[in-house]
């Protein structure tokens, strides 16, 4: 009886941890997509306004620099 438990246990265990397997596996996934989605959109605004980029990485790096020196 309490091998049996055991066993069912691992099976239960092993189970458990091929889902998570997949699951970190189909995140991984989606994230690789997305940071590829976002690269490629980057890189099309880059080329249709130069300009416009520029001024909101300017901005961008400005308001982080701000924050983080004001922390002392």
């Amino acid at each position: 009886m309490a091998k049996d438990r055991m066993a069912r246990a691992a099976k239960l265990a092993e189970e458990a941890r091929e889902r998570a397997e997949e699951a970190y596996d189909a995140a991984q996934d989606a994230l690789e997509d997305g940071i590829d989605e976002a690269h490629r959109y980057m890189k099309r605004q880059w080329k249709e306004r130069p300009l416009a980029v520029t001024a909101s990485a300017v901005g961008v790096g400005l308001i982080l620099g701000l924050l983080l020196g004001s922390r002392r």
